[in-house]
């Protein structure tokens, strides 16, 4: 029996050293991914704070006409206010006081936002494509690096994460009192365990939810290199003769396009739009189903633009399960399927998370009496300076 406990000691001693190891020694770029991932859940709010063109207070007003008048509408807009500009997309922003956003290209080069109020039918004017929102994505999906390099290297994390959590359960003893015990008047190094405590244990659920959806995200990519995507291709359609046009798409077309769409799913709500990027490519109308946490493309209807018939229509119901499941992988990841109130949530656990690392550092330099990078530190630093490099080639799409 002696000999028993003496072995399952040892043996969470060797699970705590874990522990403490890899959240140490890999806490600098750990940090720096939790933590823009944290900001990215409510990016899309901070730049509805910074950009005027993304806010509308015109919710009171009624709009009866029908959806396609509406998405037609803005599209003519657009047409109005840049004429020489090749519109590529209209979306909703997901919430009724953020404007519609079209996404165009210039003549003078690059793409651009312009922004419509879709009660008033007005432009409140254009925003260059590198939001915070953008920057904040990439930075945290790809640390600015090339989907090839980036995406594993970031996803690689979660398995950090994932030995974090199991050694850490493993090693904290009475769950019941460390859940809600924060020992204020017994020193710093007391109180920082606490707080390490009660963070990750409150915070088990979200440790669970981004590990899983970051392996999927490998998983995918891992599927990609191996020439299986999980989204099948676009279909072709008829060739458009007027291509060549800035915009080939007449409003006409695309009020009865819409129309189309809209009654080939049964309720559903089109929230995209996204015009032919080829003379033979159709015009893509995505949204949302009764299931919430799907992704936006998991309900899509294509329509050739030419001849108005309906070409391809995906449901989850008539997607394969590796198509299906991926379009669970970001609402989940970021927390956007319940709007506003489940972004919060995924924010305030994401600093809960990222809280965790800091933590986790403060407590071993208060042990070791030190605040020196380690070696193993210093030779994660490579990867920030790559992404510096890989920020400067990222910024020059967007000048």
């Amino acid at each position: 029996m002696s000999n028993d406990r003496s072995n399952q000691r040892k043996y969470r001693k060797k699970l705590y050293n874990l522990h403490a190891w890899v959240g140490f020694q890999l806490s600098v770029v750990l940090f720096v991914i939790l933590a823009t991932g944290t900001i990215a859940t409510i990016s899309n709010e901070i730049d509805w704070l910074v950009f005027k063109e993304m806010r509308t207070f015109s919710t009171g007003k009624q709009d009866v006409e029908n959806e396609a008048v509406k998405w037609t509408n803005i599209y003519n807009a657009v047409l109005d206010y840049a004429p020489q500009a090749k519109i590529k997309s209209i979306g909703d922003m997901g919430h009724d006081n953020f404007t519609y956003r079209v996404r165009a290209g210039f003549p003078e080069g690059g793409d651009r936002f312009i922004h419509v109020d879709q009660y008033t039918y007005e432009v409140i004017g254009d925003i260059s494509t590198l939001t915070i929102q953008r920057f904040f994505r990439d930075f945290h999906r790809y640390l600015f690096m090339p989907n090839y390099l980036g995406l594993p290297t970031v996803t690689f994390f979660a398995f950090i994460l994932a030995i974090s959590l199991y050694t850490g359960l493993k090693t904290t003893r009475n769950w019941k009192t460390a859940i809600t015990r924060l020992r204020l008047k017994e020193g710093p190094r007391i109180l920082l365990s606490d707080l390490h405590k009660v963070s990750g244990l409150w915070s088990l659920w979200f440790f669970v939810v981004i590990v899983l959806t970051s392996w999927w995200y490998l998983f995918e990519f891992g599927a990609a290199v191996a020439g299986n995507r999980f989204e099948p291709r676009a279909p072709k359609a008829s060739v458009i003769a007027n291509f060549d046009q800035t915009n080939p798409v007449s409003s006409t077309q695309l009020y009865r396009a819409f129309e189309q769409a809209q009654r080939a799913i049964n309720a559903w709500q089109i929230t995209g739009v996204q015009f032919p990027s080829s003379e033979t490519a159709p015009i893509r109308f995505t949204g949302l189903g009764k299931n919430p946490l799907l992704r936006e493309r998991a309900h899509k209807v294509e329509v050739d633009i030419t001849s108005l018939d309906i070409i391809c229509v995906q449901e989850p119901n008539t997607m394969e399960w590796t198509n299906y499941l991926n379009e669970y992988a970001d609402p989940l990841h970021f927390g956007y399927f319940g709007g506003l109130p489940t972004k919060l949530i995924w924010f305030v656990f994401g600093i809960a998370l990222t809280a965790l690392s800091v933590t986790g550092v403060l407590m071993t330099w208060k042990r070791t009496k030190t605040h020196r990078l380690t070696k193993v530190q210093k030779r994660t630093l490579p990867i920030l300076l790559l992404a510096f490099v890989f920020f400067i080639f990222w910024l020059q799409r967007y000048l």
